[in-house]
């Protein structure tokens, strides 16, 4: 058997190996198509197929059934606004003591929720923005000298300050050799 019949055979067979379709709407609106029947207290539908399916009639159908699945998603998900932000630390505590030989600091944020798409995090070193604004909740500060400084985050929105963190004040210890 040739390659052009074997593939001819394939393509025009699967008609032969349709078989029964059911349809079901759950209780909160979906519809379903299974090749199995639903479970018994559902009320379904068994569709026959047939072997030729006008296009038309196929996409007319495709759009009627769409149409009311997008109405009512949108009926359910009512619109709120975002919740505040609200930004505290998770490594960090007040007047903690950092012991580092290169000076390295790691800086990590809870949020209590996603940020936006324009929303951006600002880390704040002694009153001065260290980096750029970011959307990772995460800062490696390197080469920080010993001492004490003052660590904030501030959170913006088009450029407008919409939160912060509490200001924490760290000691850094860099072991010298005497």
């Amino acid at each position: 058997m040739s390659y052009k019949q074997l593939i001819f055979l394939i393509l025009f067979s699967t008609s032969a190996f349709a078989g029964t379709v059911y349809t079901w709407e759950d209780s909160d609106g979906t519809r379903h198509f299974s090749d199995s029947p639903p479970p018994t207290n559902i009320k379904s539908k068994q569709l026959s197929l047939s072997t030729s399916v006008p296009l038309e009639e196929s996409y007319d159908d495709t759009a009627t059934s769409v149409e009311p699945v997008a109405k009512k998603a949108k009926s359910k998900t009512p619109e709120k606004k975002d919740k505040k932000l609200e930004i505290s630390f998770s490594n960090l505590q007040q007047e903690e003591t950092i012991r580092s030989s290169r000076g390295h600091i790691t800086v990590l944020t809870d949020l209590n929720r996603k940020l936006s798409i324009d929303e951006k995090l600002q880390l704040m070193l002694d009153g001065s923005p260290y980096g750029l604004p970011q959307a990772s909740t995460e800062w490696k500060l390197t080469g920080i000298d010993r001492g004490t400084h003052l660590i904030t985050v501030v959170a913006t929105k088009d450029g407008k300050r919409i939160a912060s963190s509490p200001i924490i004040t760290v000691y850094l210890h860099r072991p010298s050799a005497n």
